[in-house]
């Protein structure tokens, strides 16, 4: 009689709808299950039956499904399969089956959810990505100092930044909450630092992995800032909102030389909470960069005045920060995509900004650098002692050649050749302002215009001149020299390099009356005691190797910056700029 009430069981059990077995279960599993069902209703027991997830290494002993989609969907029951997308959260297969099969009601979902993954280029759609990125609820911290848990929201509710600010536990916050306003009137006019207090909130991520995440964004935003990838540029902190922790404090540095490497670098030491104490030789900060702003309504820059490439370029992030305005050429650089720009208000808006609240001694030319003890020991000229752990030289690369510092103990034979292979180029500049723009009949809205020289020897002088006013209201040309033609020049005058420079436009313009300038300048770069030079490049027979041996740092305490240390960008702003940004990581790190 029990065998005969076992089959009878079994076949009952046979004669379900095909919806009350898992459609993933082969045939042997069904009956086995079925045998099972009989075995507990035989031995009279009502014990409820659970399935562990197959997962290798998963710790959860009876898994939930956190999905619930399903009318049959097995709760904290039995499931044919268990789907696991972490020990902690796993969905049944009835709820698999609701989405995946195309009979359910969820099938259209599912499939209008694999056409948008699919067309944003992501992995390959799968219901275990549609689970995790569509189904899984969103766990929020409680905001209350003394209680901060974690608290699974209901699937119902989606995640704002302004929940996550605002949670407590058994709050029950509005569905219908408007997400926060984009209106960037409404922001804060200064810059900020991104801390993790204002991260978490943005972290909107479904499942247990946002517990993760907020956990380790204080770890992760550290690293991004050390490394300059965020909370960079003209960013300014207060002296209690340092943006590393004071494990980092207790180190000093000086820095030579306040061109864009070395203020990069200062700036990026000072936010960290380092004490740092910037010499510069010249009465002015800037090195190369050296904006002349005494001509009518245009900001002229007597060095670099261009922006090498706008996308991806962090000058023209800096550009943005302190709202300065640039003009475009429309012309091609490889160094970053995009146009290059002429940066109209100058890079002394961007360098200035950098150098709020920064110690810089002027007047203070470095005569020697002793790093022989514990501490470096650095000396001006004047014979003042200033003493640090480490110290950073941005100084040009003309002033090493030529040993303008002293070492203790000297540069390896292996930096000084790598120094003596790279070249130090000269580009000097004129500038001229006249009562009326006289050329502009003939150049038709250009913004430069030029011709070829009539001689090898006269190939890189006055061959481009620029407009320097894009709106074309004030008049003002610019012209370089450059090549062979900085040396013919050199022994002259500043009133003969006029003349050869008025020679030049009036041929150019001889059909018109060209008149004399009203305002003109001049520069003398390779006569500068503490510059000497414009550019490095490589010598022939030389390599680009150089510049990474340049960059290396002595004995974890001598660090080397400036455009010729940059092997991806040498010769610009942005190369000096980004060496500083990485050796304020080194010394950090030190």
């Amino acid at each position: 009689m029990a065998t005969s009430r076992g089959r009878t069981k079994k076949k009952a059990s046979f004669d379900h709808s095909p919806d009350s077995l898992p459609l993933r279960s082969s045939g042997r599993q069904a009956k086995k299950k079925a045998t099972e069902t009989t075995d507990e209703d035989e031995d009279g027991g009502s014990e409820k039956k659970y399935r562990k997830c197959e997962k290798a290494g998963c710790t959860a002993t009876c898994p939930v499904c956190f999905a619930s989609t399903s009318e049959r969907c097995a709760k904290n029951g039995y499931t044919s399969r268990w789907y696991h997308l972490s020990c902690g959260e796993h969905f049944c297969n009835e709820c698999f089956d609701h989405y995946y099969r195309s009979h359910k009601d969820g099938y259209d979902k599912y499939t209008t959810w694999k056409k948008i993954w699919t067309s944003n280029g992501k992995t390959e759609p799968s219901p275990k990505a549609f689970m995790a990125d569509q189904q899984l609820p969103y766990w929020v911290q409680c905001t209350k100092p003394e209680c901060r848990k974690w608290r699974q929201l209901t699937k119902e509710i989606q995640l704002t930044p302004q929940i996550a600010k605002t949670y407590r536990c058994g709050m029950k916050p509005n569905t219908a909450v408007k997400p926060e306003t984009s209106d960037h009137c409404s922001l804060p006019e200064d810059l900020e630092a991104l801390t993790p207090q204002k991260c978490i909130p943005h972290i909107i991520v479904r499942g247990l992995v946002r517990i993760r995440c907020v956990q380790e964004v204080e770890r992760i935003l550290y690293f991004m800032t050390r490394k300059g990838l965020i909370n960079t540029g003209v960013l300014s902190v207060g002296p209690d909102q340092h943006l590393l922790p004071k494990d980092y404090h207790n180190k000093s540095v000086i820095i030579i030389g306040a061109g864009p490497a070395g203020l990069a670098a200062a700036r990026q030491l000072h936010n960290f909470g380092i004490k740092v104490t910037v010499l510069e030789a010249k009465d002015r900060i800037g090195g190369r960069v050296w904006d002349d702003k005494s001509f009518t309504g245009v900001t002229v820059g007597r060095g670099a005045q261009i922006v090498n490439g706008c996308v991806n370029n962090p000058v023209a992030l800096m550009c943005e920060q302190v709202s300065a305005r640039s003009w475009d050429h429309n012309e091609f650089f490889a160094q970053f995509a995009g146009d290059h720009t002429l940066l109209t208000p100058g890079y002394s808006v961007i360098l200035e900004k950098l150098a709020e609240g920064l110690d810089i001694r002027l007047r203070s030319p470095v005569q020697s650098i002793d790093y022989s003890g514990d501490e470096v020991q650095v000396t001006t000229t004047s014979g003042a002692v200033c003493t640090a752990q480490k110290v950073l030289v941005t100084v040009p690369l003309a002033l090493l050649q030529k040993g303008a510092i002293q070492f203790n103990p000297p540069l390896s034979d292996k930096k000084m050749k790598a120094i003596n292979s790279l070249g130090a180029g000269i580009i000097e500049k004129i500038a001229l302002q006249f009562p009326y723009r006289f050329w502009d009949s003939k150049v038709q809205g250009a913004d430069f215009f030029g011709h070829v020289p009539p001689s090898a020897s006269k190939r890189g002088l006055f061959a481009v001149f620029y407009d320097m006013d894009p709106q074309k209201q004030h008049s003002v040309l610019m012209s370089v020299i450059a090549g062979e033609a900085v040396a013919a020049v050199r022994s002259l005058e500043d009133k003969q390099v006029l003349q050869q420079c008025m020679a030049t436009l009036r041929e150019l313009f001889k059909e018109q009356e060209v008149p004399d300038p009203t305002k003109y300048f001049v520069t003398r770069w390779s006569t500068d005691p503490w510059i000497q030079m414009a550019y490095s490049f490589v010598k022939t027979g030389g390599s680009g190797e150089a510049y990474d041996i340049l960059a290396e740092e002595i004995q974890g305490t001598v660090f080397f910056a400036g455009e010729a240390t940059n092997r991806h960008f040498p010769q610009t702003v942005t190369g000096a700029y980004l060496s500083g940004v990485r050796e304020a990581s080194k010394i950090a790190a030190f």
